[in-house]
């Protein structure tokens, strides 16, 4: 065998090592127990900045475990500015049979985010939230848009954050459709003006994403607290193990996506893909050109966040 293909083969080792060791981190994190907790996981509640009133941010979930899964920009508000963040349950999952389990883990994981938790039509969430539901049944979706809009009504955010229209699960396409729908009646009735409207990705990427949001490694451990209280759902399909990977990969992605192609790569570790528009009357309103950036230590509050994209 020549030099160089004991070299070659050297080096292989040496990447087959690499990957080893993270297979071996992967799979640590099995050995991590899973929810719900018997006794109900406690986060450390984040008083308001200042003396100025809480911004008020809602989380429109698709299903039980999307707050945890894809809020990381909700959670920074609150840790960072002690915004509040309530979470919507849009839906309970499609087997009423598992509403009542999904339920109690959702609770378990928004106390270990010290997120509020709605669901709508308590304790059942929303039926058939589906674009077919839409065109053919007007008048359910309807109420659904109405009972959505009272809550808003209640809650009168100053952020909604919701899944992008083209996130490939039916559920969480018709989620957007449902909170555009809700939110433009809100803001119509409520005579508001423009409420930040953020797009939220987990099975298909956003197209043009213009926030880059740097997570540090803490904030990443509190949200796998709450994504590991959905524990059937995580034991069917383990999304927490390979939350740590995709958050690393958007940081690849976005250092670009979002920065411009050609930037050079963030120097930081774990990072989340939104897109920030403004909802303006009836009308969802692309935000003004270009990329944003956040890293990981720099505090943010909704005022700060929404100077760059108005």
């Amino acid at each position: 065998m020549s030099g160089r293909e004991d070299a070659w083969i050297q080096r292989r080792e040496e990447w087959l090592r690499y990957l080893k060791t993270v297979i071996e981190a992967v799979d640590s994190g099995k050995s991590v127990p899973l929810g719900p907790s018997s006794s109900p996981l406690i986060a450390p509640s984040t008083p308001a900045a200042g003396t100025q009133l809480a911004a008020k941010i809602v989380f429109c979930a698709p299903h039980p475990d999307d707050e945890s899964l894809s809020g990381a920009l909700a959670l920074r508000l609150h840790l960072d500015s002690g915004a509040e963040v309530t979470n919507i349950a849009i839906t309970l999952g499609s087997d009423p049979l598992q509403r009542p389990r999904r339920l109690r883990e959702l609770e378990c994981a928004c106390r270990a985010l010290d997120f509020k938790l709605v669901v709508p039509f308590h304790p059942s969430g929303f039926d058939h939230v589906k674009m077919e539901n839409r065109n053919d049944k007007p008048e359910e979706w309807l109420a659904k848009v109405d009972a959505l809009r009272e809550i808003f009504d209640g809650e009168r955010p100053d952020v909604v954050l919701t899944p992008h229209a083209q996130d490939f699960n039916t559920t969480h396409v018709a989620t957007h459709a449902l909170v555009v729908e809700a939110l433009a009646n809100h803001i119509e009735q409520q005579n508001r003006g423009p409420i930040l409207l953020i797009e939220t990705e987990f099975w298909h990427q956003i197209e043009r994403p213009n926030l880059m949001l740097g997570l540090t490694p803490e904030l990443v451990a509190r949200q796998m607290v709450a994504i590991g209280e959905h524990g059937e759902e995580m034991a069917r399909n383990p999304y927490h193990l390979l939350h740590p990977c995709r958050l690393m990969d958007n940081v690849r992605r976005g250092s670009e996506v979002v920065g411009g192609q050609g930037a050079a790569a963030r120097n930081f570790t774990f990072a989340e893909i939104y897109n920030v528009a403004l909802m303006e009357g009836r009308k969802v309103r692309p935000a003004r050109s270009g990329g944003r950036i956040v890293d990981p230590t720099a505090k943010l509050d909704v005022g700060s966040l929404a100077s760059q994209f108005r």
